[in-house]
């Protein structure tokens, strides 16, 4: 029978699909700072910038425990790789090396999931 530590956990996955989402989340808010920085003298898209910012910093404190989580559990990401089709992320857990594929319709929704629980996350 095989140990059951050997064998990733859907809470496994959810971790490294995070983490591996994140930091695109992260380039997709500063370019989109940057974008409404054009227009620092209207009042409304200062406000969107202000709350963008804050997701911002609560995606670096997501990140900074989900590295934490990875290494209690043995989780390192190995490789990722993004192209037109999508993502894909090599990583080993407790030692075995996995793979995982998400098409680009699916990381977008994954993204969108994502903002919406930064957004209404307690602030």
């Amino acid at each position: 029978m095989m140990n059951n530590s050997t064998i990733k956990t859907d809470k496994d996955l959810q971790i490294i699909k995070e983490y591996t989402l994140l930091p695109v989340l992260l380039d997709m808010l500063a370019r989109d700072i940057e974008e409404l920085s054009l227009y620092q003298n209207k009042l409304i898209y200062n406000l969107v910038i202000f709350h963008l910012k804050k997701i911002e910093s609560s995606i670096h404190l997501e990140l900074k425990t989900l590295r934490s989580q990875m290494r209690q559990r043995g989780i390192q990401v190995l490789n990722t790789t993004m192209n037109a089709l999508g993502v894909e992320v090599e990583y080993k857990v407790r030692g075995y090396i996995h793979h995982f594929k998400m098409l680009r319709s699916l990381v977008k929704a994954e993204l969108m999931i994502l903002l919406m629980r930064l957004w209404e996350a307690p602030r």
